[in-house]
């Protein structure tokens, strides 16, 4: 497990007041500023560097305005990410925002797998779309800023990393 310590929009059904950035709400009740690419992408070129090295692509096509923003394509050479995403691509299909708004939501396979991948980093995805669909989404993007922060900088960190990539921190 991970060691962690402005405007209103209408978004579906909620009401956000206050919010720094809606575009990191995930449409699978990820919280988009704990992911790598974005972090890269906004704070980070030496991690931007790496993640380029990693797939195998320019640091140029590492880039993420968060969940909400997402293009139609990927970046070269990914498949899981981005317009290329199963879940994104999903959700397009069938014209909804969120997983909960599926009628299949519980018993789906791609959300299911994305779910218990992510319960290891101490995320349960369920229970932050439950929070999402209650209209507590800023409370909880809040929430998720402090729990995805280095204890020692206090500057953003990936879910995915096991230091911080701005002091070197060890995460787990």
């Amino acid at each position: 497990m991970t060691k962690r310590c402005a405007q209103e929009f209408s978004f579906s059904n909620m009401v956000v007041k206050n919010l720094t950035n809606k575009n990191l709400i995930g449409r699978c009740g990820l919280f988009c500023g704990a992911c790598s690419i974005y972090g890269a992408y906004k704070d980070s070129s030496k991690l931007r560097e790496a993640l380029a090295r990693k797939h195998n692509c320019s640091p140029e096509d590492v880039r993420c305005e968060g969940c909400q923003t997402v293009t139609k394509k990927g970046w070269s050479g990914e498949e899981k990410w981005g317009g290329n995403c199963r879940i994104v691509k999903c959700l397009d299909a069938k014209e909804l925002n969120f997983c909960y708004e599926c009628d299949n939501y519980e018993q789906c396979e791609k959300f299911g797998e994305l779910f218990n991948s992510h319960l290891q980093y101490g995320e349960n995805l369920r229970e932050n779309l439950s929070k999402i669909k209650a209209g507590k989404a800023e409370q909880w993007l809040e929430e998720e800023d402090k729990k995805w922060r280095c204890c020692n900088c206090n500057k953003p960190i990936s879910i995915y990393l096991t230091e911080c990539h701005w002091c070197g921190a060890k995460l787990r």
